[in-house]
């Protein structure tokens, strides 16, 4: 696990209307990198998420995507953090929330990123919060599409039960855990068998 070499008195170069001195930046960004990194692992504790959204998708093997993504958010104003996670980091993007153009967000998709750095950087500066038994599962997630276990209609089904345990058990979803499962051919007692 190797983070972006980074030097913690860089010059955050956004151009947001209320950004601050450089200065002033560099004496506000804490010069130990650990002591940046607890920084960041409990800021991401706060404004952070581990998601696994489930798309449906006409091309897909299952008819279903699966997409875990690390996300920070923070409003526009005050986005400078999410500019050091991307520089810390060394991959992701940062972008406006959708339906909340007040809100940037940073965000990682790519499985390779999720494996090689959020990963081992929240094992070796975990959160300590409630927050970390969503990671466990989403780190359980990452490494089952990596190993393609999704391409079986069992590592499917326990993959969509895992995710759907995950942030208040599913609440807000598009789609239901059973009119996915039905899409597979699985009936209701297939489903509450399932363990997670």
């Amino acid at each position: 696990f190797v983070l972006s070499s980074v030097n913690t008195e860089f010059m955050l170069t956004q151009s947001t209307e209320n950004v601050l001195s450089a200065d002033y930046q560099q004496e506000r960004i804490p010069k130990d990198k650990d002591n940046l990194c607890y920084y960041l692992s409990g800021f991401a504790d706060g404004e952070g998420s581990f998601c696994v959204p489930i798309r449906k998708h006409p091309t897909s093997k299952s008819g279903w995507i699966i997409s875990p993504l690390f996300e920070v958010f923070q409003h526009k104003h005050n986005s400078e953090v999410l500019y050091i996670f991307k520089e810390l980091f060394g991959c992701g993007f940062i972008t406006s929330k959708s339906g909340s153009p007040n809100v940037q967000v940073y965000m990682v998709a790519s499985l390779k990123d999720h494996l090689e750095t959020v990963i081992p950087f929240f094992h070796k500066y975990p959160i300590i919060g409630k927050k970390y038994l969503e990671f466990r599962r989403f780190e359980t997630i990452v490494k089952m599409l990596v190993n393609k276990d999704h391409l079986k209609t069992s590592g499917f089904k326990k993959i969509i039960q895992i995710a759907y345990s995950m942030n208040q058990q599913g609440k807000g979803r598009k789609h239901t855990i059973k009119e996915i499962f039905d899409t597979l051919g699985l009936s209701s007692e297939t489903i509450r068998r399932t363990p997670i």
